[in-house]
């Protein structure tokens, strides 16, 4: 298993709806609204890397309200 934590930034009065939608994403095992530069974070846990890139790319990214994400893979 793949483990990352992706950072959302959403648009202002929309992390809310954003961690409701991310946490319905099949592999997201967590989403929290949170404070500081970024809005949203998404603990994320899938079979492969490339994995990773199809939940970012195609689903975290197609939700309304999401401006930005950033991707962090665990390495230990």
């Amino acid at each position: 298993m793949v483990c990352a934590y992706v950072l959302i930034q959403a648009t202002l009065g929309k992390a809310l709806n954003v961690v409701k939608e991310v946490s319905e994403i099949k592999g997201v095992k967590s989403a929290s609204a949170v404070t500081g530069a970024y809005d949203v974070v998404a603990v994320v846990e899938v079979e492969k890397i490339s994995d990773i890139a199809d939940l970012v790319v195609n689903k975290i990214h197609r939700i309304e309200g999401v401006c930005s994400t950033q991707t962090l893979i665990c390495v230990a």
